[in-house]
Parts: C-alpha cells; structure tokens; sequence
C-alpha cells in the first residue's frame, strides 16, 4: 500500500496568518496608500514563500485594499477624498435598507448578539486597540445584512467599511476618539430595541459620516481630539522635567557649557553594562577638503559579546542633535541595543557639529566615515545604516550622495524620527511645535540657523532638505514618527513620496511618545518595542543562510 504523503496542517494558518498581518498593516496605514508591495521583501520579512504572499496579495484584492499591476508588481489601493465620500453614502443608503429589511426579523438574540459586540467594542477602545476595535465595528454592522437576509450585499459593505476606516485612520487628527466610535453603535441598538426605524436609520446614518468628521446634523464642527501622551511617556517626561528643572536653556548657553550640557542630560540614558558590551574607540583621517588639516573623525564601535556574529553585519550609527551636539556616546544606549537585538557590530560616527564646522563638513564626515569603512572591511557581510533626528537627516541625505557617485548603497537603513526638510509650515508643527512636548519650532529653526551658518545657506539644499530630492532607487527603509513631535510630518510626507517611487519601505507611527523617545528605551515600553521593530527589519533583509542572533533574554543591559 502507498504511504500517504504527511499533512501540514500549520500551512493553512500560516496563509492565514500572513493575509491577516499584511491586511491589519494596510488598515493602520503602516503601508501607505499607492506604496509598492514587492514580494521577495515581504515574504523574506514574514518568513513565508512567495506564493503565500502572493495569495495573500490576491485576496486583498478582492476586498480592494491591493491594486495588482501584473509584472509591475502591487500597490496599496489609494485613498482619496472623492472616493471616500462616494463609499460613506454608498454605506449608507445600503445599511439604511439593511435596517428596514432586519426590523421584521429582529429577534432579542439578535439585540443580545449586537449588545455583546458593543461591548467588545468598548473594551477594545479602553485598551487602545484601533484595529480590534475595527473588525468587531464591522462585525456589528455585518450582523444587520445577515439580519436582513442580505448576504449578497455584505461583501460591498465590507469593501466600503475597509475604505471608510482606512480612511480614517489615516487622518492626522481623527475625527473622534474610539471610545466615542465604540459607544455610538448603543444608539442603534436602543432604537431598535424600541421599534423606531426611522430613528435607527438617522443615528445609523450620523454614525457612518462622522467616520470622516462630516456630521451635517451638527451645528459646529467636531474639534480635533486633544494631543495626549501614553501613560508610560507622561511619566518619564515629568520625572525628566524634575530632573532637569533649573538648568539653563540649551541653545541660549556658551557653546562649551552647551556642549557639556547635552552630554550631561544624556548619560542618564546611556548607562549600560559594559560586562554584556565590547567598546572601541578609533579615528580615521578627515579625508575631505573642509573643516581645518589634520581633522580627525572619531568612531566608537560596540559589539555585544554574546550576541555578536561577524557574518551578521556592521550597522554604522549617525546620532542626533540638531546637527549642533551630541557624539556617540550620547547615543551610546540607542548603540548597544541595536548591538543586542541585531547581532551586528554598530560604528558611531563622530562627526564636525555646526556651527564650528557648519553644513556640508558633518555630512561629508559622515561620507567619508562610510566609504572609508566599507573599503576597509575584510568580509561581505551586510552594510546598514541608521540615524535619529538629525542623524536620519545625515543618513537619507548620505543615501542620496552614494547614489549620485555611484557607490554601493546599504543593505537597508533605519531612520528615526528625521528632519527631511527645512519647511516648518507643516501641522504637526503648528500643534506640537510649542515646546510642550521638548523640541520646539524655535529650537529646530535655531538648529537649521546653526547648520547653515557657513557659505552654503541653501535650506532648500537637497542634501539639507532631502525630502525634495528624486528618492527612487534607494535601499529599504525603516521609518518612524513620534505621535507628538513637530517634525512627525516630516516622516508623514517622507513615507508619502517614497509611495511614489521604487523604494521600498516600512513607517511606524508611535502614538503619544515625544522627539527623542528612543532615547529612554531603558525605561520607557514603546521606545523598547520601536528598537525590536527596527531590528525585526534588519533581521529580515539578511542574505539567506545568515545565521540568526543569538537571542538569550531581553537587552534591557542597553
């Protein structure tokens, strides 16, 4: 008798798994609208083959969240607000007919099955899950055509419930919280627990345009929520406050006690066990014209000695500071862990700070601090690149310079809560560019003065505002924005045009965390998680066959 060849049953959820995560990451906007979709890359991300991708990539067709161009590859589905609207009135007048057609039939297990939903919903919100609170919200109003004995209708309304909430959520002030999306939906269980069709349809239909903040029975419109940090970031952002409350304001001191300044309130995030960490100190001669004969750039390389693999690659780290201060070792923690997640020996580069060395020696540091190492490296592993505020600017604008003179690019880049342009007419700017949240507006166009201070004055400058650059042909790219940062827009436009380009990419927006938040890994949650995302990047464009890092318990030594 032939042997029957083994089952894998873990294959059909593992397609699962991967439809749902790729379908939850469109919904949250982690991939943009009009972003390309290239499935090597993901299927290399998400440890899956390539036809699990593609069949995942299929069915997010169907539901209209894909757009497949045949060899050209996928896109994410646009948004737009005229097709926005047309699906909110398309709901609508669909759902106003499920509701009359479900009275008939309306059972109290039916109400008790709305009832239970709404209260999921509510859980979900106090939790702060967008996308939980989502599915169950579209499960609420699947329920009424199932009611209605309307099945053919329910894929429609799942189509213009996936644009409607995709739309939403991409908005940079939602147009009410989810607490609030979660209670409306009491209102038309209570009407049609009474019998009132024509009041279920009027607070069915209120409900479904405010998903855009269109609410024509309002008198005013509905004012943007209010900007709130996390709870873990309140905390550490007032015992910081008291830590630092007397201290002079940085950028109004001697440039000496600024200097030391900046490093002083930076230790307190870059204590780590230098047991667990390797650290050496080097220099290389500044081998470009600019910045004074006889310059040297300093490199400080950490490896962390359990986890650290040759074969996994050197990541070289271009700190932030407004271009003005900071070295590597006041990014030392932001270093080892990175070190520690990755498995790669991570290079910082120390380089020329405005304005003693103004715009473009820093950034040539960085370029020669690049070429220099790459040259003199012994194997082929991997190259990466990464930078926080500043040091993102440096990094994309580096990028940028390789291409142009034709050499070899990273393997893929990280970059944090950048600076990409010198405009600050942008609304993060206008809501978070007080100061209320640390950086302030006046404090970046005090950095850009710094940075500009020499004979190259140019903001618009593509190597000072990359953003206006051609960003095609670019190696991927990890971005993150913090929720309550002036340059959060920044980030935005960034992920925005590199939509339009072949570069691919990934963008994580951090919701109520500050500038700088990455800093403070060693007690804040969601600057740990940003790390093990970024590093999860990486970890995924490694050749095949790389081994993977040695994994023994959480870096919290970083």
């Amino acid at each position: 008798m032939p042997k029957m060849p083994a089952t894998h049953p873990t294959a059909p959820r593992k397609r699962e798994g991967v439809y749902q995560a790729l379908r939850k990451r469109i919904i949250l906007s982690e991939f943009r609208d009009g972003q390309a979709i290239t499935e090597l890359d993901l299927a290399a991300a998400m440890g899956c083959s390539q036809g699990t991708v593609r069949e995942a990539l299929l069915r997010l067709q169907e539901e209209g969240l894909v757009v497949r161009q045949g060899y050209r590859g996928s896109v994410v589905s646009p948004l737009s607000a005229r097709e926005a609207q047309a699906f909110l009135q398309m709901r609508a007048q669909l759902e106003s007919q499920a509701l009359a057609h479900s009275l008939p039939a309306l059972q109290p297990a039916h109400l008790d099955s709305l009832s239970a939903l709404v209260q999921q919903m509510e859980e979900r919100a106090r939790a702060g899950d967008e996308y939980g609170l989502f599915e169950l919200d579209q499960a609420f109003h699947t329920s009424l055509f199932r009611i209605a004995d309307m099945p053919a209708l329910v894929p429609v309304l799942v189509r213009c419930s996936l644009y409607n909430h995709r739309n939403k959520i991409s908005l940079a002030n939602a147009p009410r919280t989810l607490m609030e999306t979660a209670t409306r939906h009491w209102a038309i269980v209570r009407a049609l627990e009474r019998g009132e069709i024509a009041e279920a349809q009027r607070v069915l239909r209120h409900h479904i345009q405010s998903v855009a903040g269109s609410e024509p029975d309002a008198p005013a419109a509905v004012p943007a929520p209010a900007l709130a940090m996390s709870p873990t970031q309140r905390a550490v952002f007032e015992q910081v406050a008291r830590e630092d409350a007397g201290l002079p304001v940085l950028i109004e001191l001697p440039r000496a006690a600024g200097l030391a300044q900046f490093e002083r309130v930076n230790a307190r995030w870059n204590r780590i066990d230098e047991q667990a960490f390797e650290l050496q100190a080097s220099s290389l001669p500044a081998g470009h014209a600019g910045g004074g004969a006889g310059r040297q750039i300093g490199l400080l390389r950490v490896r962390h000695r359990a986890r650290h693999q040759p074969q996994q690659g050197t990541l070289v780290y271009l700190h932030g500071g407004g271009w003005a201060f900071g070295s590597p070792r006041t990014h030392l923690g932001a270093m080892a862990r990175l070190a520690a997640l990755t498995g790669c020996e991570v290079v910082g580069v120390d380089y020329a700070l405005a304005p003693d060395h103004p715009f473009p020696t820093g950034l040539n540091d960085c370029l020669w601090a690049w070429s220099q190492l790459r040259a003199q490296a012994a194997s082929t592993a991997p190259w990466y690149l990464a930078g926080d505020s500043a040091g993102a600017n440096l990094a994309l604008a580096l990028m940028l310079d390789l291409r142009h003179l034709g050499q070899p690019q990273p393997d893929a880049a990280l970059l944090f809560y950048g600076v990409y342009d010198c405009n600050q007419d942008t609304e993060s700017h206008r809501l978070c560019g007080g100061g209320q949240f640390g950086l302030s507006t006046l404090r970046m166009r005090w950095y850009l003065d710094q940075y500009l201070s020499g004979s190259a004055r140019d903001p618009q400058d593509r190597r000072v505002s990359p953003l206006r650059a051609d960003l095609s042909h670019l190696p991927p790219l990890f971005l993150n924005a913090a929720g309550l940062d002036p340059l959060r827009d920044d980030t935005v436009a960034l992920a925005d045009k590199l939509a339009r380009t072949d570069t691919p990419f990934e963008f994580r927006r951090c919701e109520g965390v500050v500038h700088g938040f990455m800093q403070q890994a060693a007690v804040l949650p969601e600057a740990r998680q940003a790390f093990e995302d970024a590093a999860a990047f990486i970890r995924s464009r490694r050749p095949a066959g790389t081994p993977a890092p040695h994994r023994q318990g959480d870096p919290d030594e970083a």
